[in-house]
This record gives C-alpha cells, structure tokens and sequence, in this order.
C-alpha cells in the first residue's frame, strides 16, 4: 500500500512505497482509475519515497476525478528487466490540507513558497477560550499582556454568567459565543476557526488554556526575536513544561497584580502532558483538551520555550474552578471519552495538595524561568 502525505505546501508531494530497492531514480510515473492512467510529471524516487514537484496541482485534479473509486500507483520503466510497479494508493490528512484550509488560501508567494499574504499586519496573537473563570483570566492577561498589546489578546467567552469584559483591559477583545454543553470536541473546533480567523492578519498564533503560560527562558522580547526572525515555521510546542503548586504549609494566596514567579517557588514536571502544540504560524486542527494537532508532521519543538500550568498555583481558585467544572452538563458524546469529577471539597483537596507536595519529582522552579512570568 503506498501512502501520500506532504511536509510543506502544495508545490511538492510525497509518496512512500512498500520497496525500497527499485533502481530508477526518475522513473515514469502514473496514476491509475480504472483503465485510464495519468502521468505524474517530475518524479523522483529515492530510496522507498517518491517526490513529486507538484506546481499545477495535477494529483488533485487527477484523484478528483476518482470520486469512490480506488486510486493506483503505477511505476514504470523501474528496470529493463522488470514489470511496472503498482500499488494501491492512501492519502494521509496532510495530502489535502493546503487546498481546504481558507488560512492557506491564494495568493501564493513565489518568494517564500508559502500560501497567504507575504506581509501580514501583525506579528502575534494570543488567545483563549473561557467560561465562568473570570479570576483566571485575570493571570492569564496579565502574563500575555507583556508579551502582546491588549489589542492583541482574545478571550473567546463561552456563555460566562458573568462577562469577562468587567475585569479585562478595555483593550482586551471578547467575542461572546453561546453556551452549550461541554463537549470538548466542539470546544477544539470553534477554536480552530477562530485561530485560522486571525492567522489572516497575524504571522502567528497562540492559543492557551486560561490556567496555562508560555514562557521563554530569555523573557517575552526573546519569544519575539524568535517569531520574528523568520526561523520558526510549523505548529511549535514548548520544550518543557510544569505544573506551579501551590505550598499551602506555607505560601499566601496568589496575588493578580505581582508576577506568579515571584509568589510561588515549587514545580511538578508536566512534559508528558504539557508540552502542548500551542503556537502556530499554520492552522492547527486541535485534537480534543488541545494536546495533539492532526497536523502532527509540522510540530516543532523550541528550545527554550515553557509551558507553565498554573490550575494548581492557588488552593482556592482551584477549589472554586473545580466546583464550577463539576457542576456542568457534558454532552453524551464528551462523557464517553472524558467523564469529568474533579476535586471540590476542602478535605478532598487538601488530600490532592499533599500527595503532589509530597511527589519524588517536585523540584524547585528553574532559576531561567524565575521573573519571565
């Protein structure tokens, strides 16, 4: 079975085969529906991978023309001594994503090869999604607003009983969208759009939990030196991440107005469940909780870059945020895959504070990490 996928946008595409031993280096290639076969022009193999340079999208419009029906790979002239080669053909998600992706759309830039305007307006976006966690918010504001204008930050409001707008900067975009059972499949999708909606006018995107900071090691002048500089490309995730506990034996609740580095001094490493694909220069097709992309062959990992989760940085918020979680109805479809009780009673979190107080790996906050959020 021979697989098609792409790395990069739609001038070129990619076809590995089951062999890696057929000698033509630029063989005669086609595909096949049905009796007709259609040549594939500037082919290369190398190795088990056939690479097309594919400028006038002519596998798009051949396969368009498959509808249901199976499409073959024929190679030919592999040896003088050979038959021509074929196999069935599959095509992986990142085959077509360059063509249905309105973020990705015409023009195309010679100078770059990349789709979209070769100048967007702005560097950077920031944005997230939200119900009812208005004290969050006020954290998650205060950390992005170092890094981007308020004019900048989006908060996607999802049917908060009470506003975000009454404690964000005035600056502070929020889009209210109705509230609906949580579901975090339709939570990964409207996020999505909203990040492809920015990318028009944004080089890139980053999309965060509200309890949940980037951070680079060097400060927010150097997350932008580094966006800026024209090296980073793809979906990015942070090389590093850890969960800020709070000490309840001995640290005040948290202050909104003061830097979280600077109040809270213990880290649990989360690398196995936040190192997160959060800041794009491409639309990301989120998987549900925001963990994994579908675009898995564009991620990218920035030395450097963190992610801090802060759900744990305040007793109190998370007793409240808890409370708040367990009280809502999920969809049928969300329950099945995520059924949600988180702790809410003072017994039962003082409990969870002291088994992760108490972990083999809490560790002190980095010495690179302390005064960047």
């Amino acid at each position: 079975m021979a697989y098609a996928y792409r790395l990069r946008g739609p001038d070129q595409a990619c076809i590995r085969i089951s062999r890696a031993d057929l000698p033509a280096k630029q063989p005669r290639v086609f595909l096949a529906i049905g009796t007709m076969a259609y040549p594939l022009n500037r082919a290369t193999l190398k190795g088990d991978t056939l690479t097309i340079h594919d400028e006038f999208c002519q596998i798009e419009r051949i396969i368009s023309r498959a509808r249901n029906r199976q499409v073959l790979l024929i190679i030919r002239d592999v040896d003088s001594g050979q038959p021509e080669y074929v196999e069935p053909l599959l095509f992986h998600h990142s085959f077509f994503a360059p063509f249905f992706d309105f973020a990705r759309s015409a023009p195309w830039d010679t100078a770059t090869k990349r789709f979209g305007s070769p100048e967007k307006p702005a560097l950077l976006a920031v944005f997230t999604h939200a119900h009812d966690d208005n004290e969050m918010l006020r954290f998650w504001e205060a950390h992005y607003a170092r890094l981007v204008p308020h004019r900048s930050l989006y908060v996607i409001d999802h049917g908060s009983p009470v506003s975000p707008r009454t404690v964000l900067n005035p600056e502070t975009n929020v889009v209210t969208v109705p509230r609906s059972e949580t579901d975090h499949s339709d939570m990964a999708r409207f996020c999505g759009s909203f990040q492809r909606f920015l990318l028009a006018q944004h080089s890139f995107v980053l999309h965060s939990d509200t309890d949940e900071l980037l951070v680079d090691e060097g400060g927010p002048q150097a997350l932008l030196a580094k966006l800026g500089s024209g090296a980073l490309h793809g979906v990015l995730t942070p090389a590093t991440a850890y969960e800020l506990l709070h000490d309840i034996r001995s640290e005040a609740p948290l202050k909104a107005e003061e830097l979280l580095s600077t109040q809270r001094a213990l880290v649990l490493p989360a690398a196995e469940h936040y190192k997160k694909p959060l800041l794009a220069d491409m639309p990301a097709s989120w998987l549900q909780g925001f963990h994994q992309v579908y675009e898995e062959l564009a991620l990218r990992e920035v030395p450097g870059l963190a992610l801090i989760h802060i759900h744990a940085a305040d007793a109190r918020l998370l007793r409240e945020k808890n409370r708040k979680w367990n009280a809502l109805r999920q969809s049928e479809a969300d329950l099945g895959i995520s059924p949600q009780h988180r702790p809410e009673s003072k017994e039962e979190l003082a409990e969870w504070f002291r088994q992760r107080l108490a972990d083999a790996r809490l560790t002190a906050l980095p010495k690179g990490l302390r005064g960047t959020f």
